[in-house]
């Protein structure tokens, strides 16, 4: 049992909703109320959105309709996410077309879903769904987080197996001597071997035994690869240039696990594909069937490759695609008839096959073309045999995307003779004119050439890492403790470079140390400072190298030469001793970061701290060094302090990251001290040590201060310099040098203590090309400075200004050149700023095409609208299309192409509302340039605006007035268009049109008294618009009424009508009469009902009056119609029952025999007519009827039911009907009866020559059946056919004719009545044998032989389809003995004695002919045969067609 449930959702707390049904499919509507207040409606979609399937990154939208009065509110959602992200869905709506639009620009997967549309208002809610399909793009970049994740995992055998085993060209390690490229074998397994021999040729193998039977060894291996994933490889077809300009590669496979992912390789590096066929993506990969083809689209030379297929990380496919160009193009050719034309081309490259086309048809080699190419695939020729007059056209060549095409013109040979063709010429016509040899060997050469080059540049980039893996071999150091060597001045200066660039990267905290050398920290390969010791020593003590780029902490050993700690893998510590050298001491490197430190030796070199990775210390020793101590940097923002060590050398503090202090001591020096850097921002404070250096304040990256200590010093005091331009402010140290501020990276002012600075330096600049440029360099001092360009030096001259103004120096350009461009640099003393200057163009447009394009493009509503725009091909380009100022994005009816020198775009199925402003902008760094178009949109005009006027009325003319349409469709008004209809008439008629500078229409063929309708159309050039009809009528004149007709007369009444008349009004007021209207009113009620509308008239005089309740009273009137309206009423009628009037009762068509079979039901029946209803009685044979009859009387009718019936129930049955007016009586003969029975036996007798009398025993039936009669047919041994003789015999005898002596004959005696005939009584033989004397065997006994045989057929009935009226033969064969008697059948009904079918049967051939076929020939034939020994028959279907 089912429970009705409440729609809930929609409606509010108490309300019940009821479900509605709109008349779009798939829209769910929930009302509210349950009756709704008049001209109010519940929200419905007229128009709702359709699923859509989409590739990621396009514009997907929405459409909807909605209707409803209040006007609904639609809100849109998703099954699985919200909408409220403005950047990704977007809800708008459109007041003129009603469309509410749901957009979501650049889709992406995560989008795809089921989304619903909610309409809702106060009386309801309307809802339905739509789903987005998103398709996904090949490769995935969202992929790449995943991949970093296993990485980050350690699994890289997932991440690795992405790549192709051809690497980029960007990332292809130098090849060692003798290599052979990857390429060469993945192209060998997928070739064909007859490309063998070229594919070696080109990779330059000459060793084909080695080759082969190392490819049979991969292609085992890569076989067992491949059959992990597919199976049935095969079909591998290369990639080949296609006649629509695509290029494309198949093969065939069957993929194990459908699943499973397929890449694409363009030179070893992914790229992306579609799935979807003429999707806008360049590349395509589609599945037909089991084949995999793989197409490129928008061919360019860039797209010039080595492709190849993976399945998983499996290669199943490789191909090369070489691009050519054409050195020699074809060129026209005029050939003579009969003769052979020649086309010839020369290509840059080497290519076994062109592609040759003739009249936009490929060309084949064959009886009719030959085409040639030489020995090096350099010279490509197109011979067209045996020219005629047909073969004239444009014939093309094609190699990639590249092509060229010329005529070949063909003369009619005028010396032919008349009406014979010409003999065939052995001379040929055309060719390209120059020394094509000559060109194809200067080209072989030139790739000669370049071959050499290649391989000259191979040979010089081994030789160039040969020397310099001999540099390196001295710097490679050993586990060593104090050893003692001297190392060359050259490799000192190169580590002492190292240490100061890293000390310039990073700043180390440096104490005071006493030296007249240096002691500097080691790099790190984290950014973190490594501390050098102070160690005494004249020459340098360096960290040595580590594996991870570390630099390892070196000691301070005493050596005039190197002592450098063997380098180690595993971490641990490679010390160098502290033994006394002239030479380094540097500590050995680690893989770990550990430390490596430097002993404290004493030495006259440097000191330095070793490099760590994890940040920890790298501690120089606080040695006496006549060279520098500074204090490394370090990672965790620990300190990295330098010893505080005596030293004439500088000691600066230590940068730190994390912000903590790194201090420089308090030492004295002649050196400088500075406070070292910090990148968030806290204090490097540089301590106040008393020097002849300089202090200056470390740089902070967050701007805060660096202060200098105020230390006493004859050189300067700077503040440091910061990354934000805030102040970094000089202490107000003693000193008789200067104290400037740092420099900024931002420009702005770094105050100083009367130092030179600069206050405004340089930056990065745009400069238009032919354009000056000027540069500015602003100091806080008048002080002279130097300019560079790329390292060089500039002067005035050669387009250049070079000028001083005070503390101002600028460097002009005078007019923009590229090579102008460059990194120009200002130097003043210590102080530089620099600034890179690009030159370059602001997009421009040709002349030309800016007035092609300025032209307004002009369509017609449903056309599509395209723009074209040439223009230069630049780098960082960008392009935009403007609507109106609103920027066009490609996707809906919206198209942008992006080419490399021309943009288009495409608007579909343009409205009107399309015209407007067209703009395209490029853009590029150095500015944009616009061009403007319009758009113009054709259609027809709106209709005009209403209402109509009435300006005047008389009775011979309507004056109307109307304004023109506010939309006239883009092309002016030509004329209006008016029509008329006559009230009461469903046809319009035009009268008529005027020019658009008039808006009005006078009517003169008006007739007093008729109401006209008038509609108006506006015509321009692309058609008439929509009509303004005129409210109401207008009438002709005032309006004139009819008077009053004649009282209407009941003319009869029954209880089922009422008949009217009466007579036309005496006073029509002159206008004619058109119609009159009844109205009726019943007894005892005051409402006059009319029974016709006034528009449509009774024309006569009389009417009957169908509408009324039997036994009811009514009265009526009627009123005249005339074109003003309906007139006065005429008086009611009389009063009138409707009810049948009394009458004698009388029967209706009866039938007075009927014929039953025994045993089936007898139905009589008898319609009658008498008022009031009659008695009915039924007799049979005048007596009253047996008690089981049954009579059922209903109005009008009577039936008499025998329900079985007998032979003796056979009578004359009397209906007696009798009511107050009179009576009427009918007799019906009802026959009972059944097929009869056979007749008794035949006699025959002869009375007279040539005549046998027939006489029978009269059948049982003869004396029950007074119908019953007899028919006979006769049978002789001539014809071998039976034939009605005699019919409808009511006697016992009939006398044959014609009886000739030696003829055998049969009669057979039928009896027949209404049901059918009887079997058959046979007679004896008459004839040939019947006086035969019998011959005695005389003892002799014989066999009796017997022909005798039941029926049967040999060839059965066919089935036939005749068309109406045609004739039809139908035809079967039959045999038995003694020969059976064939009967034919339609639908169970004997047809023998049918006229309308010709029957015959010749020697057991049966055949039935229909001269016209008709439809109730339609149906099942059947025939019978049967004799005295048993029965066969067949059967068949008749069709008739139309």
């Amino acid at each position: 049992m089912f429970k009705r449930t409440k729609v809930t959702d929609g409606t509010a707390t108490g309300q019940v909703g009821f479900r509605k049904k709109s008349k779009v499919p798939g829209v769910m509507i929930t009302q509210y109320i349950e009756k709704l207040p008049e001209g109010k409606s519940h929200p419905d979609f007229t128009r709702k959105p359709i699923a859509l399937t989409i590739q990621e990154g396009k514009f997907a939208f929405f459409k909807a309709i909605v209707t409803g009065d209040p006007k609904p509110t639609v809100v849109w959602s998703r099954n699985n996410g919200d909408v409220s992200d403005p950047a990704r869905y977007q809800s708008k709506y459109d007041p003129n077309s009603n469309e509410h639009t749901f957009e979501m620009p650049h889709v992406k997967p995560d989008q795809a879903d089921t989304y619903k549309c909610f309409a809702k208002n106060e009386y309801g809610q309307a809802m339905v769904t739509v789903v987005l399909n998103v398709i996904e793009v090949g490769f995935k970049m969202t992929k790449a987080p995943q991949q970093q994740a296993e990485v980050a995992n350690c699994n890289f055998k997932k991440v690795l197996k992405r790549r192709s085993k051809v690497v980029p060209k960007a990332e292809e390690p130098e090849k060692k001597e003798g290599e052979i490229d990857p390429k060469f074998w993945e192209l060998l397994m997928s070739a064909d071997k007859k490309d063998y021999e070229r594919i070696c040729a080109e990779f330059g193998v000459t060793d084909f035994r080695w080759m082969l039977k190392k490819l049979n060894e991969m292609k085992r291996e890569r076989e067992e690869e491949q059959a992990e994933f597919v199976k049935n490889l095969s079909d591998l077809k290369p990639i080949h240039i296609n006649a629509d300009g695509t290029a494309s590669f198949e093969l065939e496979f069957d993929l194990l696990d459908p699943s499973s992912s397929i890449y694409l390789y363009k030179d070893g590096e992914m790229i992306p594909y579609t799935k979807e066929l003429g999707d806008k993506m360049k590349h395509c990969l589609r599945k037909v069937g089991r084949k995999y083809i793989f197409s490129m689209r928008d061919l360019m030379p860039e797209d010039a490759g080595f492709y190849q297929l993976d399945v998983e990380d499996v290669n199943m496919f490789s191909t090369d695609f070489k691009m050519v160009d054409f050195l020699v193009k074809i060129q026209e050719v005029k050939a003579m008839e009969r003769e052979d034309a020649v086309f010839e081309c020369v290509i840059s490259a080497p290519l076994s096959k062109l592609m040759w086309f003739g009249k936009n048809m490929p060309l084949e080699q064959g009886d009719k073309y030959d085409i040639e190419v030489s020995e090096d695939k350099l010279i490509h020729r197109l011979v067209v045999k045996d020219c005629m007059v047909v073969d004239k056209g444009i014939y093309a060549a094609c190699a990639g995307i590249k092509s060229c095409n010329a005529w070949l013109v063909v003369e009619a040979d005028k010396g032919a003779p008349k009406g014979k063709k010409s003999a065939r010429k052995t001379t040929r016509a055309g060719g390209s004119g120059t020394d094509l040899q000559k060109v194809a060997q200067e080209q072989q050469q030139k790739l000669d050439k370049e071959r050499e080059e290649r391989k000259e540049k191979i040979k010089a980039a081994r030789e160039a890492a040969a020397e310099a893996a001999a540099a390196e071999e001295p710097e490679k150091t050993a586990d060593s403790g104090a050893g003692k060597d001297k190392g060359a001045a050259v490799e000192v200066e190169r580590i002492d470079k190292t240490s100061v660039a890293a000390t310039t990267t990073v700043a180390g905290d440096s104490g005071s140390g006493h030296s007249a050398g240096k002691a500097s920290g080691g790099a790190k390969q984290d950014g973190s400072h490594a501390d050098a010791g102070g160690g005494h020593s004249a020459g340098k003590a360096s960290g040595g190298a580590r594996k991870d780029g570390s630099i390892a902490d070196a000691g301070g050993g005493h050596s005039a030469g190197k002592a450098s700690g063997g380098a180690k893998q595993d971490g641990s510590h490679a010390d160098a001793g502290g033994g006394h050298s002239a030479g380094k001491a540097s500590g050995g490197a680690k893989q770990d970061g550990s430390p490596a430190d430097a002993g404290g030796g004493h030495s006259a070199g440097k000191a330095s701290g070793g490099a760590k990775q994890d940040g920890s210390h790298a501690d120089a020793g606080g040695g006496h060094s006549a060279g520098k101590a500074s204090g490394g940097a370090k990672q965790d923002g620990s300190h990295a302090d330098a010893g505080g060590g005596h030293s004439a050398g500088k000691a600066s503090g230590g940068a730190k990251q994390d912000g903590s202090h790194a201090d420089a001591g308090g030492g004295h020096s002649a050196g400088k001290a500075s406070g070292g850097a910090k990148q968030d921002g806290s204090h490097a404070d540089a301590g106040g040590g008393h020097s002849a250096g300089k202090a200056s304040g470390g740089a902070k990256q967050d701007g805060s201060h660096a202060d200098a200590g105020g230390g006493h010093s004859a050189e300067e005091a700077s503040g440091g310099s910061r990354q934000d331009g805030s102040l970094a402010d000089a202490g107000g140290g003693h000193s008789a040098g200067k104290a400037s501020g740092g420099a900024k990276q931002d420009g702005s002012l770094a105050d100083a203590g009367g130092e030179p600075g600069i206050t405004s330096g340089l930056s990065d600049i745009l400069a238009t090309r032919g354009q000056p440029a000027e540069l500015t360099v602003k100091m806080n001092t008048d002080c002279d400075g130097a300019w560079f360009k790329d390292g060089e030096p500039l002067k005035s001259g050669g387009g250049i200004s070079i000028t001083k103004d005070a503390n101002i120096h600028k460097l002009t350009i005078h007019s923009c050149r590229d090579t102008d461009s460059g990194l120009l640099r200002f130097v003043s003393g210590d102080l530089s700023t620099e600034g890179r200057i690009t030159v370059g163009d602001v997009p421009e447009f040709d002349e030309d095409d800016l007035h092609k394009f300025s032209k307004p493009v002009i369509v017609r509503v449903g056309q599509n609208a395209a723009f074209k725009m040439p223009f230069q091909p630049q780098e960082s380009l960008t392009v935009s299309w403007f609507k109106d100022g609103t920027e066009l994005k490609d996707g809906g009816g919206v198209k942008i192409v992006r080419e490399p020198n021309h943009s288009r775009l495409l608007l579909r199925d343009c409205l009107r509302s399309d015209t407007g402003e067209i703009k395209i902008q490029l853009k590029n760094p150095f500015g944009a340039v616009e061009a403007t178009s319009q758009l113009i949109v054709l259609d027809r005009p709106g209709p005009p605006e209403g209402p109509v006027e009435t300006v005047e009325t008389t009775s011979s003319v309507i004056e109307i007035k109307w304004n023109p349409p506010k939309d006239d469709g883009g092309s002016a008004v030509t004329n209006y268009i008016i029509e008329r209809q006559e009230r009461g008439h469903s046809l319009w008629t035009k009268l008529g049109d005027v020019s658009a500078e008039k808006t009005s229409f006078r009517d003169r063929n008006v007739t007093h008294g008729k109401k006209y309708s008038y509609r108006i159309y506006a015509e321009n050039p692309q058609g008439l618009s929509d009509s303004l009809e005129t409210a109401d009528s207008i009438m002709a004149g005032i309006m004139i009424l009819s008077g009053p007709p004649g009282k209407p007369k009941v003319v009869s009444t029954s209880k089922t009508c009422i008949n009217l008349t009466w007579t036309p009004p005496e006073d029509d007021k002159g206008v004619p009469i058109i119609g009159y209207q009844v109205e009726k009113r019943k007894k005892d009620t005051n409402q006059w009902l009319a029974l016709n509308a006034i528009n449509e008239p009774i024309e006569d005089v009389n009417y009957a009056v169908k509408d009324v309740t039997e036994g009811a009273e009514y009265e009526f009137r009627v009123s005249a119609i005339n074109e003003s309206g309906a007139g006065d009423a005429s008086p009611p009628s009389a009063m009138a029952c409707a009810k049948n009037p009394n009458m004698r009762p009388c029967f209706k068509d009866p039938e007075d025999f009927l014929v039953v079979r025994a045993g089936n039901s007898v139905r009589v029946k008898i319609s009658y007519e008498a008022e009031p209803p009659p008695h009915i009685t039924w007799l049979k044979d005048d007596e009253p009827i047996a008690p089981w009859i049954n009579v059922i009387n209903t109005e009008g009718m009577s039936q008499l039911v025998i329900p079985s019936s007998k032979r003796s129930d056979s009578a004359i049955y009397t209906i007696k009907a009798k009511n107050s007016v009179g009576e009427a009586f009918f007799d019906v003969e009802v026959r009972v009866t059944d097929e009869p029975k056979c007749p008794g036996p035949v006699e025959l007798e002869q009375t007279v020559y040539g005549k046998v009398a027939v006489s029978w025993v009269p059948s049982p039936d003869q004396e029950l059946d007074d119908r019953l009669y007899y028919v006979v047919s006769q049978h002789d041994s001539n014809t071998r056919m039976w034939k009605t003789v005699a019919d409808r015999l009511f006697a016992n005898t009939y006398t044959a004719h014609n009886i000739l002596p030696g003829i055998e004959y049969h009669f057979r005696v039928y009896a027949k009545n209404d049901m059918g005939l009887s079997d058959p009584s046979q007679s004896p033989t008459w004839g040939a044998n019947s006086n035969r004397v019998p011959i005695s065997s005389n003892g002799v006994s014989s066999m009796e032989i017997s022909f005798e045989r039941p029926p049967s057929i040999l060839v059965p009935l066919k089935v036939h389809t005749p068309p109406k009226g045609y004739q039809l033969y139908m035809t079967c064969a039959v045999r038995g003995c003694p020969t059976p008697n064939v009967s034919w059948y339609l639908n169970n009904t004997c047809i023998n004695s049918d006229k309308n079918y010709y029957i015959t049967n010749s020697c057991g051939v049966c055949s039935m002919y229909i001269l016209r076929v008709r439809e109730n020939d339609g149906g099942e034939y059947r025939v019978v045969a049967v004799n005295s020994l048993g029965k066969a028959e067949c059967s068949t279907k008749l069709t008739v067609r139309d």
